[in-house]
């Protein structure tokens, strides 16, 4: 994890240069998962899963971050509880 903040300070601080950067955002095009649920993950073309709480959002890759288990988040994976499904394939047969 601290390679990979590493890796993106140094990149953002490369593209701003001397300046300060115009308009910042979470997201960043050449991120691999984060802004881009229900795309294909750039690496295993998985569909980009994610989990919402309030009004914040976390995307990931269910098959490369979390071997195929997809996470549950605090409001539908509730309401659902046992129908929810459990992993990435669970997902794909319903």
């Amino acid at each position: 994890m601290r390679a990979e903040l590493r890796e993106w300070i140094d990149r953002l601080r490369l593209e701003a240069g001397d300046a300060f950067p115009e308009k910042v955002t979470a997201s960043h095009p050449a991120m691999k998962a984060h802004g881009k649920f229900g795309q294909p993950c750039p690496h295993c073309g998985s569909p980009i899963q994610r989990i919402a709480y309030a009004q914040n959002e976390t995307n990931y890759c269910a098959r490369c971050q979390t071997g195929g288990v997809l996470l549950r988040d605090r409001a539908l994976s509730r309401i659902l509880k046992q129908d929810w499904p459990a992993t990435l394939d669970d997902l794909e047969d319903s």
